[in-house]
């Protein structure tokens, strides 16, 4: 613990996560924030394939993510030298903006791919600076042994706005189409707006860049991963998090779930268990505090990889309890890795290492998913998750037993 975060815990300035209003009200409003971009998103592609057709969806929903992916990086380096809460609350405000450009272009007009692709375009953009600024607050609000239960607490919040979000923007969609959605999601960043600038006040500084330009905060982030191998070490592990089991279940459960017969609404109901699954071990995560949160962490994946291999080859009962056992590992060991990595990472380099860390989610993912289902095409379905599945084990045995994770494995 730092000598400042020492001293604020001494004079009582610091509540037991349990009882800390002002984390759980960022939580909260965040939830609320994410539910109205689950909505959005649901109202977005709906309106899209209305109008466009399965074309128009695609490219309103695939453009979204190019510039976020584009800008990641560069909004990592903002949020290590611009005040967080300050760049957060600018962002939620520039949505608020777009989506009230957006009807003002609808009163006089109707709804157009062109006029949905540019609100994805820009959607996408701020959410490169917003997603790196957040990722720098829980440093400068709780413990740092309160770090992985701050995590937890955002991946239940993120779970149960999928559940609440979705189902709303559908619901919002069909009563007043694309505008009940999009004054929905006004509201929601309101909301959050709000809490962040009046309840969400960091309790300890955070030194900034004074570099001289964003390009040399991004060289310093990039040479800063390659000085710390822990740090490098728990990036590569975190991003096969999601570039190993997103494609599994992304392509290879569907793929799985089509050749045997199961109905889509046997697949949704596989999902769904996987996100209750993981929602349980989130709420379970915010007070765990295991020994070696690292190598706990990661073990357990060595069991989510092994249930991605089971996707490809389980009977239907046997599908169901893959999904429960990736829930669990996912809802505990997001938590865990997320936390220590907050914890791990110089406070000065959290944007940019954070941004870098998204990067691969941004840009890869969409590889690892278009090979996975051309390795499903020229194989089977089994081999591709067999290989999915061995090569995630590989990765987070080898992360787990590295030496350079030991200083930060407390």
């Amino acid at each position: 613990m730092s000598a400042e975060a020492a001293a604020a815990e001494a004079a009582g300035e610091i509540p037991p996560l349990a009882r800390d209003r002002r984390v759980q009200a960022w939580a909260v409003s965040s939830g609320i924030s994410m539910a109205g971009d689950a909505a959005w998103t649901l109202g977005l592609a709906w309106t899209a394939a209305s109008v466009g057709g399965a074309h128009g969806a695609g490219l309103v929903l695939g453009v979204g993510t190019l510039p976020r992916a584009l800008l990641t990086v560069f909004g990592g380096a903002i949020a290590d030298r611009a005040d967080a809460r300050r760049t957060m609350v600018a962002s939620n405000l520039a949505r608020i903006v777009v989506l009230l450009a957006g009807l003002a272009v609808l009163a006089m007009s109707s709804v157009t791919i062109p006029l949905l692709v540019a609100m994805a375009v820009v959607f996408g953009a701020i959410d490169a600076l917003y997603r790196p600024a957040a990722s720098t607050l829980p440093r400068q609000l709780v413990r740092e042994g309160d770090l992985g239960g701050v995590a937890a607490m955002f991946q239940l919040a993120s779970r149960l706005a999928g559940f609440i979000g979705a189902p709303l923007g559908g619901i919002l969609v069909a009563v007043g189409g694309l505008r009940l959605v999009m004054v929905a999601d006004i509201a929601s960043f309101l909301v959050v707006s709000v809490v962040l600038a009046l309840v969400v006040k960091p309790r300890f500084a955070r030194e900034l860049s004074r570099s001289g330009s964003v390009r040399a905060d991004i060289a310093a982030g990039l040479g800063y991963i390659r000085r710390a191998p822990a740090i490098r070490t728990l990036v590569l592990a975190l991003s096969g998090l999601n570039l190993f089991v997103g494609p599994v279940l992304g392509v290879g459960l569907v793929l799985r779930a089509h050749a045997q017969g199961w109905s889509s609404t046997s697949l949704g109901l596989m999902e769904a268990t996987l996100a209750v699954a993981a929602a349980v071990a989130s709420a379970y995560a915010i007070f765990w505090r295991p020994a070696r949160p690292a190598r706990t962490g990661l073990l357990l994946l060595v069991a989510q990889a092994a249930a991605c291999v089971a996707v490809g080859v389980a009977p239907y009962l046997g599908a169901y309890a893959a999904m429960v056992v990736i829930g669990v590992t996912a809802g505990l060991a997001s938590s865990l890795l997320s936390g220590v990595f907050q914890r791990a990472v110089d406070p000065q380099y959290l944007g940019r290492t954070g941004s870098i860390l998204a990067l691969g989610d941004d840009a890869l993912m969409p590889v690892a998913m278009v090979g996975f289902g051309a390795l499903a095409a020229a194989t089977s379905v089994a081999t591709g998750c067999l290989l999915m599945g061995l090569g995630f084990a590989l990765l987070v045995s080898w992360s787990a037993t590295r030496p350079s994770l030991r200083p930060v494995d407390a």
